[in-house]
């Protein structure tokens, strides 16, 4: 047929890169178009691409059709991020979407091509736009971002032992570079890279090299005695603690008027209150896993002020006037219930401590003197106000002073009665000392029915701690000061699942394995973590592998539990109510379907002589 003319329309068949962009027509004159001409634009003509051989449809991308990017994109890096291509004059009106560096942002997923386009709309960086992720991306290098690092360090290690201002504070501080690298050595412990070693090797260098005797020399010390501690580098641990103490003495940081010559109530007062009593407290609870006690802080008259609330301090400013020791101990003797800083009941907690530590060494020891310690222990928990019995909040926030206060009284009492009571010969002694009461061979016990007694208390102790961390058990939220106190919790419960009968062994094993599992958490961050998991999972094999077999529960011969609904009342039979108000009848239940409780008449109902202790 023949061709049909076609009516000039004066379009022509090409146009310039600003034209196409802005979708106007354009008269393609050379070497500028009369558009560009005009608005002073680089004019700029790409070869057409008509007629040319076509990629199979399954082949396209599609980042590379779109119009605002380049007709060749190189490939995309595995771990997501964008290619930088090269700039030209046309880039003016869209600028190109950096590529981010491992100094600003991780990535956990792909961007498409959408999500880079409208972020790079409005000429911003899109990189604040993106979650950060905590773990490093393999393509990255290098020790981790300092910031992180401080951020973990505050997450994680912070709100259990607060020695350093608020973190909201922590850059107007200004505090030296040696004391930034402990920070630094702390927050790395919480990051999957595993490159401690690093920083490790930054703190030491900055140690050895620095001759300031000033404060932040002694929180430096402490906070990496601690860490040392709880990567059970015990030599480098004491040594770094004394150098702390040393120190501290020498200023005189255990003066009353140290402190308010920072500012009376200045946050640098309460910082410098705060890491007095932490040398004091570290001071203890490194005695149990160095078996030396030199009670240099607990000798010197409590002449430091206590520190305030947990959440006065981290607000960062408002310091209250602070409350004396004196004024403390006073408490019991008001006519009304004074409350006083959680911080104050856990130092209480750790005297208390420090003096059953004494007690244990001392070759013959008489009964009053455990009867005094006995005493302590008893009476810190009857005068503990009511609002200081809960660790957590009705938001679920948990009082970590407290806490530690708690653990802290039941390890003193575990630590009291365990030497003192028949279930210490049941266990074998663990390959290294750390943290377990002294031998039983110098104690005076008078009779059988005394170490009874001390069972039943170490037990009950031992059942406090475990009902604690079932409360919170992220032990890395916690001071490694926890671990000592669940290993020793752990080998009560075996010690007393041995002398108790079979009808209540699972309590004591779940006990046993809920301990595992803390520990178990905690290895993964803290070496001395990972040898009391280590104690502790070798002596549950030796003691609980026969009463597993003996107790097991054959699921075969167990009936099936039927709940029917009832509207009827039977007090004769269990119930329970229901959603609806109605009642829920069991029936045909076990035996076995609970744990039975851990009561044993003869055990818990023998009536002690008159020498108690």
């Amino acid at each position: 047929m023949p061709l049909r003319p076609t009516k000039h329309s004066g379009l022509t068949t090409v146009a310039c890169t600003e034209c196409r962009k802005q979708h106007l027509k354009c008269d393609a004159k050379r070497p500028s178009c009369s558009r560009c001409l005009q608005t002073d634009l680089p004019c700029q003509y790409v070869a057409s691409r008509r007629g040319g051989r076509r990629k199979p449809a399954h082949h396209k991308d599609p980042i590379a059709s779109s119009t605002s990017y380049r007709e060749s994109v190189p490939p995309m890096p595995s771990y997501g991020i964008p290619p930088v291509f090269p700039r030209t004059p046309s880039d003016a009106a869209n600028p190109p979407v950096l590529a981010p560096t491992p100094t600003n942002t991780t990535f956990s997923q792909r961007l498409s091509a959408t999500d880079l386009n409208d972020a790079a709309g409005d000429g911003s960086s899109w990189l604040g736009m993106l979650p950060a992720n905590d773990d490093v991306s393999g393509g990255f290098s290098g020790i981790e971002n300092d910031d992180r690092l401080r951020r973990l360090y505050y997450e994680n290690f912070h709100a259990a032992h607060p020695v350093l201002v608020p973190s909201s504070l922590y850059s107007d501080q200004n505090y030296p570079a040696y004391l930034q690298a402990v920070v630094h050595f702390v927050g790395s412990h919480y990051t999957p890279s595993g490159r401690t070693k690093e920083h490790k090797e930054q703190v030491v260098e900055h140690l050895a090299s620095n001759n300031e005797s000033s404060p932040a020399t002694v929180q430096a010390w402490l906070i990496y005695a601690i860490v040392l501690n709880a990567r059970n580098e015990t030599s480098e641990a004491q040594s770094a603690l004394t150098q702390g103490i040393d120190l501290a003495l020498k200023l005189g940081m255990n003066r009353g008027d140290f402190a308010s010559s920072h500012g009376e109530y200045s946050v640098e007062a309460e910082s410098m209150r705060r890491t007095w009593w932490e040398l004091h407290i570290t001071e203890v609870h490194m005695a149990l896993s160095l078996s030396t006690f030199t009670g240099r802080c607990s000798a010197l008259a409590p002449d430091v002020a206590l520190p305030c609330e947990e959440s006065i301090y981290n607000r960062g400013k408002d310091i209250p006037a602070p409350c004396g020791m004196l004024d403390f101990k006073r408490r019991i003797l008001a006519a009304e219930d004074p409350i006083f800083s959680s911080y104050s009941y856990r130092i209480e907690a750790t005297m208390i401590l420090g003096r059953v530590i004494v007690l244990n060494s001392i070759p013959e020891c008489h009964r009053d003197q455990v009867q005094a310690a006995e005493n302590a222990l008893v009476s810190w928990t009857n005068h503990l106000p009511a609002k200081k019995f809960d660790i957590v909040d009705a938001y679920g926030n948990v009082d970590e002073m407290m806490f530690q206060a708690h653990l802290t009284i039941a390890y003193a009492a575990m630590l009291l009665h365990l030497p003192r009571s028949n279930l210490q010969p049941v266990l074998a002694q663990p390959e290294r000392r750390q943290f377990w009461p002294g031998p039983s061979s110098h104690l005076q016990l008078s009779s059988t029915s005394t170490r009874l007694v001390h069972s039943i208390k170490a037990t009950e102790a031992s059942r406090q701690i475990s009902d604690s961390i079932s409360v919170c058990p992220n032990i890395l939220k916690h001071s490694p000061f926890v671990i000592p106190s669940l290993s020793l919790c752990g080998m009560i419960q075996l010690a007393t699942c041995t002398v108790h009968s079979d009808e209540c062994f699972d309590h004591h094993c779940n006990r046993v394995n809920l301990i595992l599992g803390c520990l178990k958490s905690a290895r993964r961050t803290w070496e001395l973590a990972e040898s009391s998991y280590r104690n502790l999972r070798i002596s549950a094999a030796d003691l609980m592998s026969d009463s597993i077999e003996r107790c097991h529960w054959n699921t075969t011969t167990l009936n099936p539990v039927i709940l029917s609904r009832s509207a009827s009342t039977d007090p004769t039979r269990p119930s329970s109510a229901g959603l609806d108000g109605q009642d829920l009848i069991v029936t045909d239940l076990p035996p076995a379907f609970f744990d039975r409780a851990c009561f044993n008449s003869p055990f818990f109902t023998v009536v002690p002589g008159p020498n108690m202790i």
